[in-house]
């Protein structure tokens, strides 16, 4: 056992893939001198040089570069920095990624992983990055079909689901969360590719309420449900991992159990995968539910900088007050 943080993860799974597949490549800015944007790809470059290469600042190009490699059979790993330049390259993504093998009638994949950094800094009551740099943008991308979303928190969870994303065939948007990266976490010498099916983690088991928090407000989630124990409530917290494909079965299980949901996500509410969960419950059984469905996130505002961030998010209080509210 050994403990890694989470840029470490991803780079130690980029470097395990490559040693087994001399079709993985890594392409994205500052990758060759700094590791990427992020840092997370160091040592990569030193070991892979032929397999490594630096983009200029023209996600536009460099998005459909990638494009044209897995074309000819190349699986590009695509470093976009911040998650909000996804806009920059949405419609390569989008329009072309996407569909290619649907376009090609399966005769051609498009086998790319997209990594970024989702969410902001300030999540955590720390320094934000501010309205270009914060944004989760999940939501964005969830209405795209062939595209697939993996949002993890904790190292061992982003190396062993970047290592199924790199073997998938279909395009991936990997995001993991900019606040996260100083996580450090304990895990094997070997961590195995986590399959992107039936993915979600049930972080605590509980009979009196079901929460799901994605990404960042796993975490602050983990802090409300300590809490909650203490007064004598029971949460059973759900770690998604994977929105698409969602792992439906263990929050409708849960929900069946506790008959009560809260939903937190670091994104602002309206137009969020929040919205689909319960559109799928609901569909499923509207009957499961004693009480209306909870949804916190981020004020419905641009992302300030410096210390504002912090004060539109999620916080473990609202949680508890959502917890309270369902089963006082």
């Amino acid at each position: 056992m050994r403990n890694i943080y989470l840029n470490r993860a991803i780079a130690e799974a980029v470097s395990k893939e490559m040693e087994l597949d001399d079709k993985v490549i890594l392409l994205g800015e500052d990758t060759i001198n700094r590791g990427g944007g992020m840092s997370t790809y160091l040592g990569v470059p030193q070991k892979f040089p032929d397999r490594c290469f630096d983009m200029p600042i023209a996600e536009v190009g460099f998005t459909q570069f990638a494009l044209g490699a897995a074309s000819t059979g190349f699986r590009p790993v695509v470093d976009l920095m911040f998650s909000d330049f996804t806009a920059v390259c949405f419609n390569a993504i989008a329009n072309d990624a996407a569909k290619w093998r649907f376009n090609s009638l399966g005769k051609v994949a498009a086998p790319i992983v997209y990594v970024a950094a989702n969410g902001g800094r300030g999540t955590y009551d720390g320094v934000g990055s501010g309205v270009n740099h914060s944004q989760c943008v999940e939501a964005w991308f969830m209405n795209v079909p062939g595209l697939k979303i993996v949002m993890p928190y904790y190292p061992k969870d982003a190396m062993g689901l970047l290592r199924s994303c790199i073997r998938d065939d279909d395009p991936v948007l990997f995001l993991y969360h900019e606040g996260s990266l100083g996580v450090r976490e304990e895990v094997e010498d070997e961590i195995a590719p986590i399959p992107l099916t039936n993915a979600a983690k049930i972080m605590r088991e509980g009979t009196d309420v079901t929460i799901v928090a994605l990404q960042s407000m796993v975490p602050v989630a983990l802090n409300a449900v300590k809490e909650l124990e203490a007064h004598g409530v029971s949460a059973e917290l759900i770690d998604p991992r994977v929105i698409i494909p969602f792992d439906y079965d263990k929050v409708i299980a849960s929900v069946e159990k506790t008959g009560r949901l809260v939903i937190v996500e670091e994104a602002p509410t309206r137009g969020s995968f929040a919205g689909e969960i319960i559109r799928v419950l609901c569909e499923k059984d509207p009957a499961m539910f004693k009480k209306p469905v909870k949804v916190l996130g981020a004020l419905n505002s641009p992302i300030g900088s410096g210390y504002s961030e912090a004060l539109m998010m999620p916080h473990k209080e609202d949680i508890i007050n959502a917890v309270e509210e369902l089963t006082k």
